[in-house]
């Protein structure tokens, strides 16, 4: 599943929103490793991909980089104000453009999301168009730990969260952007696909693996919501997002929230999911490469 069909592979064309981003990124190299065309759908010009101006802001900026395209990978903009909201117009533009198949980049947070929240308005406004659609839904990142939220706390050796024992079965961006890839082929994956790595697990024992992998100490501390709220602003984020992360983490560790671990990623890409520990051992190989 998720082999390109068609003759000739650099006809096929798709749109990429976010290329400058986690996933994005990855999606972009494969695409290109493939021979499609890649439209980078973005404010500045991106590293890789034809350069498509796309401004969230301006929707005459939309339809350039969607139409003629075959397939188009579509994320929320939860960073960039108000973005989100216009998410389900971009999906619609796309399809009135002509693209076919549409891969929307959501979240797991998605299933208990209240009525209005973005999540919810872009994966409806999706599954209400004519066109080929796969929903991703992963859960929390392995990379969060390295360049995302809390890889400031483990270059410095202690991971304090408001997280108790609660687990989750993190899931590598390389493994999204793998599925990303296949649902975006002409007879890829369609539907919603909750992605998650091979094991639900604490956050002790994600540091309790960085440790080994890394040879230096990353300790586990529960914090309170208080203490956490504090750590975050200091690390420059906003007070929405740190109680976001507050309420979704206090979820699991209540076990309000138990998030299944499923075989997706191996059933799609063919291949197991990234393990936490090759995650931890690819991390320490990318510190050493830096010098840190």
């Amino acid at each position: 599943m998720g082999q390109l069909t068609t003759d000739e592979p650099g006809d096929y064309t798709v749109a990429l929103t976010g290329v400058t981003g986690k996933t994005g990124s990855l999606i972009a190299a494969d695409a290109l490793a493939r021979g499609w065309r890649v439209r980078s759908l973005a404010r500045r010009m991106p590293a890789m991909g034809e350069w498509y101006r796309m401004d969230w802001d301006d929707c005459s900026s939309w339809w350039p980089g969607f139409a003629g395209c075959d397939a188009a990978y579509v994320l929320i903009p939860f960073n960039h104000p108000g973005a989100a909201e216009r998410t389900p117009d971009v999906l619609r533009m796309a399809a009135d453009s002509g693209v076919r198949r549409i891969v929307l980049l959501s979240s797991l947070d998605a299933d208990g999301a209240p009525a209005g929240d973005p999540l919810t308005e872009a994966e409806d406004a999706l599954v209400r168009l004519d066109v080929d659609w796969a929903i991703l839904r992963p859960t929390w990142f392995m990379e969060n730990f390295s360049v995302g939220s809390f890889g400031a706390m483990v270059r410095e050796g202690c991971l304090r969260l408001p997280a108790g024992d609660g687990r989750i079965p993190f899931v590598a961006v390389h493994d999204v952007a793998q599925v990303a890839v296949a649902a975006l082929t002409p007879d890829g994956p369609r539907g919603r696909l909750p992605l998650t790595g091979p094991e639900a697990v604490t956050h002790a024992q994600v540091c309790d693996a960085l440790s080994a992998a890394i040879g230096q100490p990353v300790r586990w501390s529960h914090a309170s919501p208080e203490e956490f709220t504090t750590l975050m602003k200091v690390r420059g984020f906003s007070e929405e997002y740190t109680r976001f992360l507050i309420a979704a983490l206090d979820d699991v560790r209540t076990g309000r929230l138990i998030i299944p671990v499923t075989d997706i990623v191996t059933r799609i890409t063919g291949n197991p999911a990234i393990s936490l520990e090759h995650f931890a051992s690819e991390m320490a190989a990318t510190r050493v490469g830096e010098g840190s």
